[in-house]
């Protein structure tokens, strides 16, 4: 299999997309030639031999398109790459439709957000498998849809060398960006609850704007840190490097996502691979920690619910040492097992006809 895999960045140190990086490796032990087609390069220092990257460029949506054609044809008439697979832009496989079909491409789409419109359905009309975290995570009714898990680095994403993080404030950590669908109002009211019950507890989150509209959001979560007098328990961190990134969980002693995507959020497998508790309102999540039995129950809140959440983190906070320790432990074995990254290139592989 030769494969050409669509992306929109391809960088170690994007904070949202560095780990596409990974992924490619992962793709190109297992695939004759990996050609790389991103609208961003930055730092790609270190690829395999047999990846090639191409630049679309973000400037012009009809120059951007002449080019995405013009390298696909050379790609599958030329090159002699024989499989397509778009990660998380529908437009591009419906775009790339024609000249798959041409050429007699296997043709796949990567998608993970609740989220239903026209260019999504179209891509599933037009590819031969959409593969995604979980069933919640890609919503169009299809025999094409493909439950195969995230990919987590075990490697990248690691406990710390200590057992667990001691002295000082309890840190929550949250990783994301500061938009509504990720709820921060939320966790911010929560931890001014925890405070007001006498905790020393305080929150970092990580995560910048990627759209005009969350700069204004921003505005206003930074209104109401100052409303609730947590100016001294708050640090927004912004965008943080992917390389960067394991740290943060590795200081915290709680990872808590008020997110309302829907989907299994990527961030909270990875403070999971790193060993720390998670307390989310994600209901993609229910069933995935049910193995858990009665501790499942409190690693979860209802949306929008500032006491439950906040019961919830106290709870978790104060659970001794040993048994924070544990739970985080048994977190990092169900990643392991379920979402570790190279399984799911392996099983991306072979689910579009190579060889795993």
């Amino acid at each position: 299999m030769n494969l050409v895999l669509v992306t929109q960045v391809l960088d170690r140190q994007d904070a949202v997309l560095g780990f596409v990086v990974r992924w490619v490796e992962g793709l190109a032990s297992r695939v004759g030639k990996l050609r790389v087609v991103a609208l961003e390069v930055g730092d790609v220092s270190g690829l395999p031999d047999n990846v090639d990257v191409r630049v679309l460029g973000r400037r012009g949506f009809l120059g951007r398109y002449l080019r995405y054609r013009g390298i696909l044809k050379e790609a599958f008439a030329d090159d002699g790459f024989d499989t397509l697979l778009t990660h998380m832009v529908p437009r591009y496989s419906t775009l790339a439709a024609g000249l798959a079909r041409r050429h007699k491409v296997g043709h796949f789409l990567w998608y993970t957000h609740k989220g239903v419109d026209k260019r999504l359905t179209r891509a599933v009309e037009v590819v031969q498998k959409v593969f995604t975290a979980s069933s919640k995570s890609m919503r169009v009714d299809t025999p094409k849809k493909t439950v195969t898990g995230h990919g987590i680095d075990l490697q990248h994403f690691q406990p710390g060398s200590g057992s667990s993080p001691s002295g000082g404030r309890l840190r929550l950590l949250s990783v994301g960006r500061l938009t509504p669908a990720k709820d921060p109002l939320t966790l911010l009211r929560g931890l001014a609850l925890l405070v007001e019950r006498g905790l020393d507890v305080e929150l970092d989150w990580a995560g910048g704007a990627l759209a005009g509209g969350d700069d204004a959001y921003g505005e206003e979560v930074a209104r109401e840190i100052q409303t609730l007098d947590l100016g001294q328990r708050v640090r927004l961190h912004g965008a943080v490097a992917y390389p960067q990134i394991p740290e943060l969980y590795q200081r915290a002693h709680l990872f808590v996502s008020g997110s309302r995507t829907g989907s299994v959020d990527k961030v909270v497998l990875e403070a999971m691979a790193c060993g720390l508790p998670v307390l989310t309102c994600n209901e993609s999540f229910v069933p995935l920690l049910a193995e858990l039995g009665g501790q499942a129950e409190v690693l979860g809140f209802k949306p929008g619910d500032v006491h439950g959440f906040a019961q919830r983190a106290q709870t978790l906070l104060e659970l001794p040492a040993d048994e924070r320790g544990g739970l985080g432990a048994d977190l990092r074995a169900m990643v392991a097992r379920d979402h570790e990254v190279d399984a799911l290139m392996g099983r991306l592989v072979q689910e579009m006809g190579g060889a795993a």
